[in-house]
């Protein structure tokens, strides 16, 4: 029987920064991350774990928690990730999501202007980092460079 959400909720609020930082011998966040994504897609009801995934990378914007790693391509496995990942980018950009949207723009989506706009706002967004507005100055750059 599988963990419910709450459970699984838990598990990702307790991961840290120091779960992830490849300093620490004792990081164990990465294959944590991958078990509690597998076991996300696992379950049908991807409209109520995506937002759990995208709190955890608003919460751990500074992490290196892969990329794309294994919750881009959970997130991605939904066809319906998309209207969240634009929320996230206009509560709090983060090097991660900014890289979602560049990947999503890569493949010349009929919403491209939403999605670059997202990238000009994230520039100057107070909730961003500052590492998150250089990654979107870049995409936009980037982005600009291809069309």
């Amino acid at each position: 029987m599988s963990r419910s959400l709450t459970g699984i909720a838990a598990e990702l609020e307790a991961l840290t920064p120091l779960d992830f930082d490849p300093m620490n011998v004792d990081a164990d966040g990465p294959d944590r991350l991958q078990a509690i994504c597998a076991e996300l897609v696992e379950r049908n009801d991807p409209e109520r774990w995506t937002p759990l995934l995208y709190s955890l990378i608003e919460r751990l914007d500074d992490a290196d928690m892969g990329s794309p790693g294994p919750m881009v391509h959970s997130l991605e496995t939904w066809s319906g990730y998309r209207p969240l990942l634009a929320e996230s980018l206009r509560r709090k950009p983060t090097p991660l999501t900014l890289w979602m949207a560049n990947r999503l723009l890569n493949t010349g989506p009929s919403d491209a202007p939403q999605w670059l706009e997202l990238l000009r706002q994230a520039v100057g967004h107070s909730a961003a980092s500052p590492v998150a507005q250089a990654d979107a100055r870049d995409f936009l750059e980037y982005q600009a460079s291809r069309l």
